[in-house]
C-alpha cells in the first residue's frame, strides 16, 4: 500500500492539478482577469517551490519516475509556465472576449508536459502527451475572431493527430516485440522486425513534436499564426518535455547502431536546414521557428552520444534554451496585441526599435546573441557543453556540423540585431514611454530572463548545482 511519504515526489503535479480545479471554480463563479492571473501565478510559484523541496524518487507508481532529469525538466516547464503567465496578462488585455480560460489551458499544458517528462510507462506517456497537446490546441486558437490563429490551430491539430496515431502504432509494435509497456524495455541491442518498425514509428511521432527535419514543415506556419505567448509555450513546454522523454528512452534502453545513426542524421539535417531556412526569413516569428529547429538539432547531439557529459549537457542546454526562447518571444509579446491583425513579426516593426523602446532592445539583443552562442551568455556555454560531449565521444563530424550551424546562425541573428539599431528613413522617432500595470508584469518576466541569460553564462556553477540539487 502506497504511503503519503511515497507520494511526496508527486507534489508539483498535484499542485498543478489542484490549481486547474481552483481556476475552473473561480471562472465559474465570477470572471475576473486580474484575480485569475494572480491565482495562476501563485499556482506556478507553489509548484516551482515544491520541485525544490519535494524528495526525489526513481519510481512513483509503475507509471512515473522522478529522477534528476525528470525533476529538473519539471522545474523548467513550471518556470516557463510562470513566465508565460506574466507575459499573457498584458497581452490579453486587448482581447474583446473573455480571457480567463487561457490561464487554465496553460496550467493543463504544463501539467501534461510535467507528466510526460516523468513517464516510464506507455500509459503515462500517452496521457501526458495528449493532455499537453489538447491544451495547446485551445491556446493556439483562443483569439477565435482572427484568421491566423484558427489556421495555425487547424494545421497543428491535423498534423498532431497524425503524429499521435503514428506514435501510438509504434508503441503497439514495440509492445508486441518486447512484451512490456515500460519504456526501458523497448530498445534493445538486437531488435527484431517488430521492434525496428515500432522504433521507426515512435521516432517519427516524437520527431514531429520536436520539429526535427523532415518532420518540421508545420513549425514556421504554426509559430507565425499562434499568439506570441502561445508560441513561446509551444517552443519550450512541449519540446522540453519530449526531450526528457527521449533522454529516458535512450539512457534506459540499449539503442543499436542503426538507431543512433538515424538520430545523427536527423540532428545534422535539423542543424543545417534550420539555419539555412532562417537566412531566407524576413519574419521574426518564422526566424525563431527555424532557429528552434536548429537548436533541437544541437540538443540531439549529446542525447545520442551518451557518455558522462550527456545528461548534464542536455539539461544545461535545455535550461539555456528556455531562457533564450522565452526572452525573445517575450519581447515579441510586449510589442504585440491580440486586438491587432497580427503580432509584431515583420522586420520593419523592429527597425529603429532601439530609439523607440530602448529597454526592449536591451533585452532582445542579448537573447539573440545567446541564441547565436556569443560568449558571456548562457547560449555560449550550452553549445560548449554540446561540443564537449562530442569531443568526449570523438564524434568529429557532429562537432563540425554544430560549429558550421553556429557560424551560419550568427549571420541572421546579427541581421535582426542591426535592424533594431538602425534609424528609420524618417529620422529618429520619439521614445515610447509606457509605464502601466500591464507592462509591469511583462517587465518583471523580461528582467528575470535578462538576468538569467548572463548569470548562467558567467557563473554556470549555480545552474549546474541547481540541476544537481533537484
Amino acid at each position: 500500500m502506497t504511503s503519503w511519504h511515497e507520494l511526496l515526489p508527486l507534489t508539483p503535479l498535484l499542485i498543478l492539478a489542484a490549481g486547474a480545479v481552483l481556476l475552473m471554480l473561480l471562472i465559474a463563479f465570477g470572471r475576473h482577469h486580474q484575480a485569475t492571473a494572480q491565482l495562476a501565478t501563485l499556482v506556478f510559484a507553489a509548484a516551482l517551490l515544491a520541485c525544490w523541496y519535494a524528495p526525489g524518487s526513481q519510481t512513483v507508481t509503475p507509471l512515473l519516475s522522478f529522477d534528476n532529469a525528470a525533476r529538473s525538466a519539471q522545474a523548467l516547464l513550471i518556470f516557463a509556465g510562470l513566465i508565460v503567465t506574466l507575459l499573457l496578462y498584458g497581452y490579453l488585455q486587448g482581447l474583446a472576449e473573455p480571457v480567463e480560460e487561457m490561464y487554465l489551458l496553460l496550467i493543463l499544458a504544463v501539467l501534461g508536459g510535467a507528466a510526460l517528462a516523468g513517464a516510464r510507462h506507455a500509459a503515462s506517456l500517452l496521457l501526458g502527451l495528449e493532455i499537453m497537446s489538447v491544451a495547446l490546441f485551445g491556446m493556439i486558437a483562443y483569439p477565435r475572431a482572427q484568421r491566423p490563429p484558427l489556421e495555425a490551430c487547424a494545421k497543428y491539430l491535423i498534423l498532431s493527430a497524425a503524429s499521435s496515431a503514428t506514435l501510438l502504432f509504434g508503441m503497439a509494435l514495440l509492445y508486441a516485440g518486447s512484451g512490456s509497456l515500460l519504456l526501458a524495455d523497448w530498445l534493445g541491442p538486437a531488435p527484431d522486425g517488430l521492434t525496428l518498425a515500432g522504433t521507426a514509428l515512435l521516432l517519427a511521432g516524437l520527431g514531429f513534436k520536436l520539429s526535427l527535419v523532415p518532420f518540421h514543415l508545420w513549425t514556421p506556419d504554426v509559430y507565425q499564426g499562434a499568439p506570441a505567448p502561445v508560441t513561446a509555450t509551444l517552443a519550450t513546454v512541449s519540446k522540453g518535455a519530449v526531450v526528457v522523454l527521449l533522454l529516458r528512452l535512450l539512457s534506459g534502453g540499449s539503442p543499436g547502431e542503426s538507431l543512433l545513426t538515424v538520430l545523427a542524421l536527423l540532428a545534422g539535417a535539423s542543424i543545417l536546414l534550420g539555419n539555412l531556412l532562417a537566412l531566407l526569413s524576413g519574419n521574426v516569428k518564422r526566424l525563431l521557428a527555424y532557429s528552434s529547429i536548429a537548436h533541437l538539432g544541437y540538443l540531439l547531439v549529446p542525447l545520442l552520444l551518451g557518455g558522462t557529459l550527456a545528461a548534464e549537457a542536455v539539461l544545461f542546454y535545455l535550461a539555456a534554451y528556455f531562457v533564450m526562447t522565452l526572452g525573445a518571444f517575450g519581447v515579441v509579446t510586449v510589442l504585440s496585441s491580440p486586438a491587432g491583425d497580427q503580432d509584431a513579426e515583420d522586420f520593419e516593426r523592429y527597425r529603429g526599435l532601439f530609439w523607440r523602446r530602448p529597454w526592449l532592445t536591451s533585452v532582445m539583443t542579448p537573447m539573440l546573441l545567446a541564441l547565436a552562442g556569443v560568449p558571456l551568455t548562457a547560449g555560449f556555454l550550452a553549445k560548449f557543453y554540446v561540443i564537449a560531449a562530442g569531443v568526449d565521444a570523438r564524434a568529429w563530424g557532429l562537432i563540425a556540423l554544430v560549429i558550421l550551424g553556429s557560424a551560419i546562425g550568427l549571420y541572421f541573428y546579427l541581421r535582426l540585431t542591426i535592424v533594431m539599431f538602425q534609424a528609420p528613413p524618417t529620422g529618429r522617432p520619439a521614445r515610447e514611454g509606457r509605464i502601466s500595470e500591464t507592462s509591469l508584469t511583462a517587465g518583471v518576466a523580461l528582467a528575470v530572463l535578462f538576468a538569467l541569460v548572463f548569470w548562467w553564462g558567467i557563473w554556470p556553477e549555480d545552474l549546474m548545482h541547481w540541476l544537481a540539487r533537484l
